[in-house]
């Protein structure tokens, strides 16, 4: 272990676990939040308009979170990609730079707490937690926010080390703050000023505040955040601060917001899958830092008290509070880790239930993700179902796909074994040879993880990919209607963010029968997107119709169909009748100048219901008058 944690190398392995954790998926995980769809596509139309005042999601104004997230984004975009692109991984980018700043910032302040060896060990672990990583590699505020928060507790850290920090620890701790609030508002103030008002209230001691209590701290903080706060409330009459404070943050703090409600307890309940692999040394590490607490060393007594202060009052907090997400509790998770680091280097001094207590977290999260990782490749693999077949039958072209990929069912479960491979030689090593050589099965079973999960089952997950298939069929605009695929106007009921992010800010969402009618008023090539799950009498009407054609065709291969020449009435061929049927039951698709249709079948993620969308093109001879959806 001292090896491992000697010198600059150690930094260096700490960032790229971090860096390994974060990118498994970036590159090939389609948007798998509604909330990352929606940052990605506001940062998208920022770099559109030059605009990066105001925040909008498509037409509507997005006042719920402050401006730091998009404007890194956009950086992000700028240097890597095009908004035109519509690449998600350039989104995440600054997703994983926060994840990175967490786990070193997590080793500078465990170097003040710990010591280094222990310091090392809980950098290690948090970067490739489950939830660190997911945070990480995803286009939202949380692995940014643990980023900055962690920088500003290791900031605090060190002022309390007593080894005369210099006002390079204010100027990281109020930047630290300031940052905070620019991205996610008041989480990083209330997690540092929480910790110390429980140190100062604890301990009696205010003066190792001294170090970041300077006069110009929070004027620094104040410069970072108010210029772009007072340029938003003017741009919008003073809008965004009601939105962001009584649409967004009190719904939050009196109910179950948006359906994220949970009981108190539901955080405790979700760590030992979320926190592997590091719960393997969380409860010896709660043992040390209870141990420190009764001991007579003061150094080890007041990191116990630190660490404490850091994750347990705000915990409590955000188990109280209504609304409850995993990721809440991120920004608590580095001093967590550092416990577990404390608790794997003092391993020897674990009482033998506490050993068992750590195997048992373990194996919890090992045997979860085990049987999870399989039953969501399975589940949504491919995309087949009747809707789509029936559909397929009547005469709609493609998407959809019979049966599993076998080259991705091969990377699936071969990545899974891998995965349980690690986890039982984590529990082998740890039992047999507790040490260093535990902490690095440990750490690759976290890798193994996400490796397994994020760049295996969910990444050929197809069913999952209901934008993609979208955007693929928008793909033969030009064969179809002669407009590229940029320049023909889209209008969808399926409304997901995730598709405008795909097609782009001029998409027109809204329910079927305002899709219809926005067709219906135009003379310009239009492509539209029907979600049948979210209209019962079309989808009725569909499948009757589909359901009718497949019939008529069955019937013609089963009973081999002859014409009767005798016949004094000529008799109609099942086919025909068959494509008789299909224009009297879609006569509305006619109506439309409608000339090509396709489908897309998968599932919806968000509402966890299989869906298939129609895609209709329509009126496919283009006019001179631009295609503005405006028109």
């Amino acid at each position: 272990m001292t090896d491992l944690a000697r010198g600059a190398r150690a930094w260096w392995i700490v960032g790229l676990l971090a860096a390994l954790s974060a990118l498994a998926g970036v590159f090939t995980l389609p948007p798998i939040d509604r909330d990352e769809s929606r940052y990605a596509q506001a940062t998208a139309q920022m770099l559109e308009t030059g605009d990066f005042v105001e925040i909008n999601y498509l037409d509507e104004p997005r006042n719920k979170k402050p401006v730091g997230i998009y404007w890194l984004q956009a950086a992000a975009v700028a240097l890597t990609s095009d908004a035109g692109d519509r690449q998600i991984w350039a989104y995440r980018l600054p997703s994983v730079l926060g994840a990175i700043l967490a786990a070193l910032a997590t080793f500078w302040a465990g170097q003040r707490l710990v010591g280094r060896e222990a310091a090392f060990a809980g950098a290690a672990l948090l970067a490739t937690t489950v939830l660190l990583g997911i945070e990480g590699g995803i286009a939202k505020t949380d692995g940014v926010l643990a980023g900055v928060t962690t920088l500003a507790m290791a900031a605090l850290a060190n002022a309390r080390s007593g080894d005369r920090p210099g006002w390079r620890t204010a100027l990281l701790f109020w930047s630290a703050i300031g940052l905070g609030v620019l991205i996610k508002g008041p989480v990083t103030p209330m997690v540092a000023g929480v910790t110390a008002l429980t140190l100062v209230v604890w301990e009696r001691k205010i003066a190792w505040l001294k170090p970041v209590l300077v006069w110009w701290g929070p004027i620094l903080a104040g410069l970072i955040v108010l210029p772009w706060l007072v340029s938003i409330q003017i741009a919008t009459d003073g809008q965004f601060l009601r939105d962001a404070l009584v649409g967004d943050l009190g719904p939050k703090l009196v109910s179950g917001h948006e359906r994220h409600g949970g009981l108190p307890g539901y955080h405790l309940l979700v760590l030992p899958i979320v926190f592997f692999p590091a719960t393997l040394f969380l409860i010896p590490g709660v043992g040390r830092v209870v141990a420190a607490l009764r001991g007579h060393d003061n150094r080890m007594a007041g990191a116990a008290r630190f660490l404490i202060a850091w994750a347990v009052p705000t915990w409590i907090l955000f188990e109280l509070l209504p609304t409850k997400l995993p990721h809440y509790v991120l920004p608590l998770y580095p001093a967590l880790a550092l416990a577990a680091g404390w608790g794997l280097v003092e391993l020897g001094k674990a009482a033998h239930w506490q050993r068992w207590a750590g195997w048992a977290l373990f194996a919890i999260g090992a045997g979860v993700f085990a049987i999870f990782l399989p039953y969501v490749f399975i589940t949504y693999g491919n995309n087949a179902s009747w809707d789509a077949i029936r559909l397929a039958q009547a005469g709609f072209e493609g998407g959809f796909q019979l049966g599993l990929d076998p080259y991705a069912a091969a990377w699936v479960f071969g990545s899974g074994a891998l995965f349980l491979a690690l986890s039982a030689a984590t529990l082998t090593t740890d039992r047999l040879r507790p040490g260093a050589l535990a902490l690095v099965f440990a750490v690759l079973s976290g890798l193994g993880w996400h490796v397994a999960a994020r760049s295996g089952a969910f990444a050929e997950a197809y069913a999952v990919r209901l934008a993609d298939q979208v955007r693929a069929a928008r793909a033969y605009s030009e064969t179809i209607t002669g407009l590229s695929p940029d320049e023909i106007v889209t209008a969808s009921s399926y409304t997901e963010p995730s598709l405008a992010f795909s097609l782009g800010t001029d998409t027109v969402l809204g329910t079927a029968e305002e899709v219809l009618a926005f067709a219906e008023g135009r003379d310009e090539p239009t492509m539209l997107v029907l979600d049948l799950s979210r209209d019962a009498e079309l989808r009725a009407d569909l499948r009757t119709e589909a359901r009718s054609v497949y019939e008529l065709r069955l019937e013609m291969i089963a009973t081999e169909w002859r014409p009767e020449f005798s016949s004094p009435v000529p008799q109609e061929p099942p086919w025909m009748a068959a494509d008789r049927l299909r224009g009297e039951r879609l006569a509305w698709m006619r109506e439309l100048g409608a000339c090509h249709h396709t489908l897309a079948s998968g599932t919806n993620y968000a509402r966890g219901t299989n869906t298939v969308l129609v895609i209709l093109f329509t009126r496919c001879a283009p006019e001179d008058t631009a295609n503005d959806p405006q028109d």
